[in-house]
């Protein structure tokens, strides 16, 4: 395990040096800091030097330091349990604890804000210090702390942010360690404002097309429901109370006997729902499983092909990023990977990388999928055979444009949707609930003629 030399500062201000073991430094970061030490200098120590090192140590003085660093990391332990403390009383008392996820919003102004520091000609250490002070969100303001202690003991900051996978976006990790690789961070911080505008403005325009109507759906199976419960036993009662002696039609009868049944057992309802929720989310945790419903999600008519087409254009945004800071075709398709989970897409993407290096291809799996735009895909085949990086370029810009008119064809053919599962639901209502009460309505009207 090797070994690294540090100098610190303890929250009283103290600078302490020492000699610790860790795997990397990424561990001795971590170490330091639960041990309430800000790092200042982190080195790793040759072997020779470290046989030479230890000679040279002042045991006195080394066990002065243990000593702090163990009384940093009792007063640590005691700090974090206050916080524990006072956050369970909050939730007691109803108080909102402020430790949510940062939203994406909260990112986008975070990287306007660390654009205009390097622009302004800020070191990054001074650019995360400022970051932490302006930061209100809790969670993002712990995590520009840890990515800040990192920078500071050497590491780079898309080395810190890829540990917060969940915060940040892997495409937007991708511009910020183009931007540091290349010595143009404010740049790429500029490219990453725009990617995070895109992505929320994107959001926002599915979101406004999808909720009203899945808010609609709700609704109405809670009122199919609702009626299915309580308004179909009713009817009964209306026979009896009208002295009718006819029996039900046999669909009401259906509905009525499907709806005795469900308040019978409703536990084995329950449990029904609950085996098939497992059942298929055990389906999703195998490889077969995810591919396979990564597959329809990409082969679903009209929303599918929004679906791959917002998938593609991160793709292919992240692989001209990477072919732009002199990556090869093999290694931009393997960088750019990490921007979907989609395991359909994915395998596409593994086979074009497997043809490539058997001397084909890497377009032809992508043509061979029916989904994909045909467009885009002539406009790569000609990219490789003249400026890949200036054709690629136009074929994220195309399919952009695919984007936008996905999004026009969903809004034109989701009312058509709403309006055939509406009427399903009308036709339902009428031959249950409708015609068994016209059928009592008419009859005492012509007991009431006789």
């Amino acid at each position: 395990m090797p070994e690294y030399k540090y100098r610190g500062m303890l929250r009283n201000g103290k600078i302490v040096r020492g000699v610790m073991m860790a795997k990397n430094r990424h561990s001795l970061l971590k170490s330091l800091k639960d041990s309430r030490i800000q790092p200042i200098e982190v080195k790793a120590m040759r072997e020779k030097l470290i046989s030479e090192s230890k000679k040279k140590i002042d045991h006195s003085k080394l066990d002065k330091i243990q000593k702090d660093l163990e009384k940093q990391r009792i007063a640590g332990i005691k700090r974090k349990a206050e916080i524990s403390q006072k956050q369970s009383t909050a939730s007691k008392l109803g108080l909102e604890i402020n430790l949510q996820m940062p939203k994406p919003k909260d990112i986008l102004v975070m990287t306007n804000s660390m654009y205009v520091l390097k622009k302004a000609k800020f070191n990054n250490i001074a650019t995360l210090e400022s970051l932490y002070n302006s930061t209100q969100n809790k969670k993002l303001k712990e995590t520009i702390e840890n990515i800040l202690i990192g920078v500071e003991g050497g590491a780079s900051i898309h080395e810190m942010m890829a540990q917060y996978p969940k915060i940040f976006p892997p495409l937007y990790i991708n511009f910020i360690r183009v931007g540091e690789n290349s010595g143009s961070l404010d740049m790429a911080l500029l490219h990453a404002r725009d990617f995070m505008e895109s992505e929320i403005n994107l959001k926002k325009q599915i979101k406004g097309i999808l909720l009203p109507k899945v808010l609609m759906f709700v609704g109405i199976w809670i009122a199919m429901i609702a009626a299915l419960l309580y308004g179909v036993p009713l009817i009964q009662n209306v026979y009896d109370m009208f002295g009718v002696q006819k029996e039900l039609p046999a669909a009401t009868m259906w509905a009525l006997n499907l709806s005795k049944a469900i308040v019978k057992y409703w536990y084995i309802v329950v449990m029904l729902v609950a085996a098939i929720y497992a059942i298929f989310k055990v389906y999703l945790s195998t490889s077969i499983g995810r591919y396979e419903w990564d597959k329809m999600k990409i082969k679903l008519p009209v929303i599918g092909t929004l679906n791959l087409n917002i998938i593609a254009s991160k793709f292919f945004k992240a692989m001209l990023l990477n072919l732009r800071n002199g990556q090869r075709i093999q290694e931009s398709l393997e960088s750019a990977k990490s921007v979907t989970t989609n395991y359909y897409f994915l395998s596409l993407v593994e086979t074009g990388k497997n043809q490539l290096q058997a001397g084909g291809s890497w377009i032809d799996p992508f043509e061979a999928d029916k989904a994909f735009p045909v467009m885009a895909i002539e406009m790569l085949k000609i990219g490789m055979q003249s400026d890949l990086v200036e054709m690629m370029d136009k074929v994220e810009e195309y399919i952009r444009q695919e984007i936008d008119e996905s999004i026009q064809r969903t809004i034109k053919v989701l009312p058509d949707v709403t309006y055939v599962f509406v009427g399903i639901v009308l036709i339902f209502f009428v031959i249950v609930v409708m015609v068994p009460l016209m059928d009592v309505y008419m009859g005492g009207f012509l007991m009431e003629g006789m």
